[in-house]
């Protein structure tokens, strides 16, 4: 009996397509590309990866892990591209964007290589793109960064990147909320703090940092926060209450 119902399921399931038996050749062709010293190849590479990603969720599963490591060798290859020639590397995290968890991993591990900690305007198109791969094993990285970020700008796209993830279990969505909102306040509280006109008294740059801070991140911050829990409130105020409230809320209009 057990091994009918076995066979019943495996029948219903679709086969995966077939491997792409050209898909080889043009991932040499990518990385030759990416490696052209002159950097003259740059938008062909990105012409190729676009055509590479585009119909992600049909292709074998193996294809798309080749293929998403492919394009995550491109942030790796050749010479390093300056901001003004980074487009190459945006295509990149564009195109790993469309290939789900795979595309993922990859993105998270540009994100943390030690060629691009100062490109900060690359870096926060590239968590936006994580955030868009939906991939769920990188919530918790996300969410670290957002918080811990020395950057105002990479703090305000890693909390946007995480509003993305509105199909997240409820208490995963519940712990994402609680410690954009905990920052949030702590924030808020440093901020609304008088400033010291004590021309004598030691100089506390805290209050000031803090309010550049919320003033590049409340905006996004506020965005995911409404995207979780399916409200609308639009200050920490109203949020904190909310949450003394409803500490084991669910998302509005979810039904559960």
């Amino acid at each position: 009996m057990a091994s009918l119902f076995a066979a019943a399921v495996s029948a219903q399931a679709p086969a995966p397509p077939p491997v792409d038996p050209a898909l080889p050749e043009q991932l040499k062709t990518l990385k030759d590309m990416v490696a052209d010293p002159k950097m003259l190849l740059d938008f062909q590479a990105i012409g190729l990866m676009q055509k590479l990603a585009q119909g992600a969720d049909q292709k074998n599963p193996k294809d798309r892990e080749r293929i998403a490591k492919a394009i995550g060798d491109v942030f790796k290859t050749g010479k390093l591209r300056g901001a003004d020639k980074d487009i190459l590397y945006r295509e990149a995290g564009e195109a790993l964007a469309k290939l789900g968890a795979d595309g993922g991993k990859e993105l998270q591990k540009a994100l943390t290589d030690a060629r691009f900690k100062d490109a900060l305007p690359l870096q926060a198109q590239l968590l936006l793109a994580l955030g868009r791969t939906q991939d769920e094993r990188q919530v918790d990285w996300l969410l670290e960064t957002a918080v811990r970020s020395p950057h105002d700008e990479i703090r305000a796209a890693a909390g946007e990147a995480l509003g993305s993830f509105t199909s997240l279990d409820v208490k995963v969505r519940r712990d994402v909320v609680k410690g954009l909102l905990r920052e949030w306040g702590s924030l808020h509280s440093l901020a609304t703090q008088r400033d010291n006109n004590d021309p004598n008294a030691p100089l506390d740059m805290g209050p000031q940092n803090a309010r550049r801070t919320l003033k590049a991140v409340e905006g996004k911050w506020n965005d995911t926060v409404k995207k979780m829990t399916g409200l609308s409130h639009s200050t920490f105020e109203d949020w904190q209450r909310w949450l003394n409230k409803n500490p084991n809320w669910t998302p509005a209009g979810s039904g559960k």
